[in-house]
């Protein structure tokens, strides 16, 4: 690229008008006898990138277009050859780059041989302009950020014509909180650090381990960054937080402005003072309001989209799940009078807009109904709050669903609760609709707590050890009726009828989902479960072993294990699986239009971070059935029945990276008699299902290289649909599609 005058010619000749006299107070860094080299400048996203005239590396593009935009300086990012000199920088950008309104911020992709600081000063001096470098090493951030730790160098430094040089930030862009927060570790109390990150500062325990490291890693990749409010990260997920108490020394200690507009994630297990929620122990202890994200503020921004914004559950190990509809609390201080703190729902995208706000997260329903926004979901109720009040706000959330609870204590306002709670699934995006279940009950989960027992908070997203034992109470009550219903049900208790602990997991299913099997008789849907549950689990997985066939596959589950298995709730998204794939296989794939898979196929919906193999199958799913209700130990395991059809989109086979598939679930109506899918052709679906799954291979790879690892047995059902009975030259089957070798569109190749 280079700047044309009116004559059509270059830039020979012509003045540069942002371009000011060299000064001769900063000396050159080094010379260089070499002639500079041929380079081009082309504007990519919101930065200049600077690359050989032989054309950009793909990876330098994709860097410079997910950078964030920086309103002071013009960002260039320089990739060069090894040994290209600094000449031929600074000609291409004076010849190109206009600069922003207080000069550039450069970024190498290779550090020149004496440094980034060093060059910055010299082109600074030749250009006449400011120059911002990084004098560390860089550590990409979400949301297009770039952050330099403490353990990492001094930051970024700003370079002036005159040769002079400053501190300017650790972060980029430069936040309006970036000056009240510490730029350098420091203890709080007696163990625990405050550690600046990209998104605010992280109060971590002192020790320094793998963990540690692999945590940090994690923050920097999927944090969200705020321009408005530092964040405030609080503890690790394998260790107690640090105490409420120091916490509230280390906030009181900042600036009246930061304290303002600061939020908190509790990462860790963190707990308040006597089994309170953290953010109201916070709020108690300060005397100031405290804003607590419910859950995990994600930025994971895809290049040429605008950034993703939620906040999503967090898992018992610190990874982010679901997301959630009610995203931040306000917590109060208590009253001068001696009245308790309360926490405000005061972002939430519970649809209830058209309905008049009593206060923030509270809304009038009609004539004595209110809806009430918590953790957990939306509170159903009359105006006058029940005596167990405190107990539904204080319930654990469920990771896998939203929950609409219509309260049931007064019989005559029933009918109107439940009304509203249609409404509001109606109102409901699609794909939040999939995320929530409605519950009729005086308190979430169904069974109150015995009296005698100590009320407990729970660490996220799990129960108290009250609300444990009731469960298993409840399992081991109906145990013996499950079992015996299995037993009827298989024609004896040859296929193995389970355990109490299997029942009890069934029944604890039923209790929290009491929609599972509508419409069937009870000991139908009882005993179906039971069966799936078996055959998902080490109990179930063993008796099938013996039965193998000659290929070493799975048989078929029975019947009532089928049917139990259509019950549970249906998992409509991207899903994934590793494993080893040969030559063979990735050929036989590429001959296949459609693939059929006759026995159980599983994947992730979570991807397959650490997990072996050579090849990802990628499946966009439409029926497969979440099984985490019964075999909560494997949250994350999606299902596909005997007989499920897939179309493969995309073959890639890269040398030195891992094999992807890619394939859709047909449903029963695309798969048509007689030959290939017909109106899937031309479907304008399937290329956003392949991009779909380009984003979703992205953000698991990004887990992969920065978050936690899966380890463990490896799923006996994860294996690549239809290659159990892969045929060199297979004929059709009835429906004369399911292995018929049409050759893969061009458009997906």
């Amino acid at each position: 690229m280079t700047a044309r005058g009116r004559d059509g010619g270059g830039t020979a000749g012509r003045k540069r008008p942002w371009r000011t006299p060299r000064a001769r107070s900063a000396p050159p860094a080094e010379r260089h006898a070499a002639p500079p080299a041929a380079l081009a400048v082309q504007r990519v996203g919101g930065a200049w990138l600077v690359h050989p005239a032989t054309g950009p590396d793909r990876r330098s593009l994709l860097f410079a277009a997910g950078l964030a935009a920086d309103a002071e300086y013009a960002v260039v990012v320089v990739d060069l050859l090894p040994d290209t000199a600094l000449d031929a920088v600074e000609e291409a950008v004076a010849r190109v780059v206009p600069a922003g309104p207080r000069g550039l911020r450069v970024v190498f992709g290779r550090p020149p041989s004496q440094g980034p600081a060093a060059a910055g000063r010299w082109l600074s001096g030749r250009l006449g302009r400011d120059v911002v470098v990084p004098d560390g090493v860089l550590l990409p951030s979400a949301g297009g950020a770039l952050f330099i730790g403490a353990d990492r160098g001094r930051g970024w430094v700003l370079a002036t014509p005159e040769g002079r040089e400053r501190y300017v930030s650790r972060r980029f862009p430069r936040p309006a909180w970036d000056g009240t927060l510490p730029d350098r570790p420091r203890p709080v109390g007696g163990d625990a650090v405050a550690e600046p990150v990209s998104a605010g500062v992280w109060l971590r325990p002192v020790r320094e381990d793998a963990a540690q490291h692999r945590h940090r890693r994690y923050l920097a990749a999927r944090l969200r960054c705020r321009s408005d409010a530092a964040t405030v990260v609080i503890g690790t997920p394998d260790a107690p937080g640090p105490a409420p108490e120091d916490v509230a020394r280390f906030w009181l200690d900042l600036p009246e402005d930061a304290r303002s507009t600061m939020r908190f994630v509790l990462f860790g297990r963190a707990r308040g003072a006597g089994g309170r929620p953290y953010g109201e122990s916070l709020a108690d202890l300060t005397g100031e309001p405290v804003h607590v994200y419910n859950g995990f503020p994600t930025s994971d921004p895809v290049v040429g989209r605008a950034p993703l914004d939620e906040v999503r559950f967090l898992e018992r190990d610190g990874t982010p799940g679901r997301p959630v509809l009610a995203r931040e609390y306000l917590c109060l201080p208590p009253e001068p009078g001696g009245q308790p703190a309360v926490s405000l729902a005061v972002d939430h995208r519970w649809p209830l807009d058209h309905l008049p706000m009593l206060r923030r997260g509270l809304y009038r329903g009609g004539p004595g109904v209110a809806l009430e926004v918590l953790p957990w979901g939306l509170w159903i109720r009359p105006s006058a709050e029940p005596s167990y009040a405190d107990e539904v706000r204080a319930a654990p959330p469920d990771p896998h669903h939203e929950l609409i609870l219509c309260d049931d204590s007064v019989a005559e306002v029933l009918p109107r609760l439940q009304q509203l709670a249609e409404d509001v699934v109606r109102r409901l995006p699609p794909e939040t609709g999939l995320l929530v279940r409605v519950l009729t009950a005086g308190r979430p989960w169904g069974a109150p707590p015995p009296a005698s027992a100590p009320r407990e908070l729970p660490p996220a997203g799990g129960a108290s050890r009250a609300e444990e034992q009731a469960e298993e109470e409840a399992g081991e009550k109906v145990g013996e009726e499950a079992v015996a219903g299995a037993e009827r049900a298989a024609g004896g208790p040859s296929g193995g009828a389970g355990s109490p602990k299997d029942a009890a997991v069934v029944a604890l299913a039923l209790q929290r989902n009491p929609e599972l099997g509508r419409g069937f008789p009870p000991e139908t849907v009882l005993a179906g479960l039971l069966a799936a549950r078996l055959q998902l689990t080490v109990h179930g997985r063993g008796y099938g072993a013996e039965h193998r066939g000659s290929g070493g596959e799975l048989p078929v589950p029975a019947a009532p294990a089928l049917e139990g298995l259509a019950m549970l709730p249906v998992h409509d998204g991207v899903v994934a699986l590793r494993t080893d794939l040969d030559e063979a296989g990735a050929r036989w794939y590429e001959a296949h239009r459609q693939v059929v898979e006759h026995g159980v196929c599983s994947a992730s919906l979570t991807g397959n971070p650490g997990r072996e193999g050579n090849a990802d199958i990628v499946i966009r799913s439409l029926t497969g059935r979440r099984t985490a209700l019964l075999e909560p130990e494997i949250p994350d395991r999606v299902l596909f029945a005997p007989g499920t059809r897939f179309e493969v989109l995309q073959v890639r086979v890269r040398r030195g990276e891992r094999t992807v598939v890619m394939m859709r679930e047909l449903p029963a109506a695309e798969a048509l008699p007689g030959g290939p899918v017909r109106a899937v052709e031309a479907a304008p679906a399937v290329g956003a299902v392949v991009r779909e799954m380009e984003e979703s291979l992205r953000v698991w790879r990004g887990d992969e290289e920065s978050g936690p690892v899966r380890s463990g047995t490896p799923d006996p059902f994860a294996r690549p649909p239809g290659l159990g009975g892969r045929d060199p030259d297979p004929a059709p089957d009835r429906s004369g599609a399911v292995g018929r070798p049409v050759a893969l569109s061009e458009r997906f190749r």
